[in-house]
């Protein structure tokens, strides 16, 4: 793992200010954006010096490995790359559902009996902090319920699947006709 000079330079920052929530941290990163590009080169320089030392010492250390070592972390590296890519090309397909308009998946009838009893819980004002506590009451009381008295959940789920489905119809058929407008202009 390799450290730039921005990210010397950003870290040592979060150091000195250190934010106490996720705004804070927002706002302290804008700061150290600001700061790093009002720098100079000469103290850019001494950032570059330490990330240069910082890159030399991890490969100091890495060569210093034994080969099953070298490997496994090589292994280990590929699989975070991997996995971030992932990650990368699921948040590019949401949001280019956001801005195409995809349509929201339906919730399962599980989830509606769930819905429907938090909402109860939260009405008579009763705490559901541990959600994960509340969660196996409501998945044991769904559970232990018979098939007829799960029918309700069933039917409006099956209702709700139907509209999804003739949504993603429309919008799968709205996704290609704007696709073709766009292989057609770049011809």
């Amino acid at each position: 793992m390799t450290m730039g000079p921005c990210a010397i330079f950003v870290k040592e920052h979060f150091a000195k200010n250190a934010p106490k929530n996720l705004t804070e941290g927002k706002k302290t990163m804008k700061e150290a954006a600001a700061a790093w590009k009002s720098l100079d080169s000469v103290e850019r320089k001494k950032y570059e010096d330490l990330s240069k030392r910082y890159r030399d010492e991890k490969m100091r250390e890495f060569d210093a490995l034994s080969d099953e070592e070298k490997q496994e972390r090589i292994a280990s590296s590929l699989e975070m790359k991997e996995e971030k890519a992932k990650r990368r090309e699921r948040k590019q397909r949401r949001e280019n559902w956001e801005k195409t308009g995809h349509p929201e998946r339906p919730p399962s009838a599980y989830n509606l009996y769930v819905q429907e009893k938090f909402n109860e819980l939260k009405k008579k004002g009763e705490v559901v902090v541990p959600v994960s506590k509340t969660m196996e009451v409501i998945s044991a009381q769904w559970s232990a319920m018979s098939q007829s008295a799960r029918e309700p959940y069933i039917k409006k789920a099956s209702v709700m699947a139907d509209q999804y489905k003739t949504q993603l119809d429309e919008w799968k058929a709205k996704v290609e006709k704007l696709e073709e407008k766009k292989s057609k202009k770049s011809l």
